[in-house]
């Protein structure tokens, strides 16, 4: 028969470190079984909270989508390079992107409303509104560069429409500061009509030929040639 194994005692006296866990975690669990299945039911309903709220926002997402895609039909059908609507069609289509912007206004449709109704204000005349709508959407918009330069360029003439040009200059400036060259050649170009009417035909100058540099192979390329030739003049 097999000798025994002597059993030492200091082996006996050693815990089990797994086992001496797990009995301490079962205690734990045993006396606070009430608080941790309230944590537990928290966790979930946390859990629940963000799954319903994700899904709740990514259907606000998809009909602030739906609406903002009618109006911009609406809008292209308002104002056209063969029409230009009347006063009536555009405070219509204007309502109708008011409408995205109160409804969805955390949405990116609803974010991209508040440019188009700046512009249909200045098509109205109302010049006032429409510098309240490019400044709003430059504090709610984000950053994209671009999104960002079209709202400075709307700003830059709703001043030019007030004749506040020292206004206009800053936010053509703005465009330039942002370094989205897309905008770059309008930001000049604002800027030189801008010091020719305070009569800074120097600085006109300057912005014009800026415009040429970034803009030559533009429309507009020929008409501010002749602009600059008069001013050398």
């Amino acid at each position: 028969m097999a000798r025994a194994k002597k059993i030492i005692k200091k082996k006996l006296k050693a815990p089990d470190e797994f086992i001496s866990f797990s009995e301490k975690t079962f205690i734990f669990m045993t006396h606070h079984s009430k608080p941790i299945a309230f944590a537990g039911i928290i966790v979930f309903i946390l859990i629940l909270s963000i799954f319903f709220y994700q899904r709740w926002e990514k259907k606000k997402e998809a009909n602030a989508y739906q609406l903002f895609n009618l109006a911009v039909e609406i809008h292209q059908t308002v104002s056209t390079p063969y029409r230009d609507g009347s006063i009536q069609e555009y405070k219509d289509v204007l309502e109708k992107f008011k409408e995205i912007t109160e409804k969805y206004p955390r949405t990116l449709p609803g974010k991209v409303s508040i440019l188009y109704r700046g512009d249909l204000h200045l098509r109205l005349g109302e010049h006032e509104e429409a510098i309240q709508s490019y400044e709003s959407f430059l504090k709610k918009g984000g950053k994209d560069k671009l999104y960002r330069s079209f709202a400075l360029e709307g700003l830059g003439y709703a001043y030019e429409g007030k004749k506040d040009y020292e206004k206009a200059i800053d936010a053509y400036q703005k465009i330039i500061q942002t370094g989205e060259s897309f905008q770059m050649g309008h930001a000049y170009m604002g800027m030189g009509r801008c010091f020719e009417k305070l009569g800074k035909n120097n600085e006109a100058l300057e912005h014009y030929k800026s415009f040429i540099k970034v803009s030559q192979k533009s429309l507009m390329a020929n008409a501010v040639l002749k602009k600059i030739s008069n001013l050398e003049k």
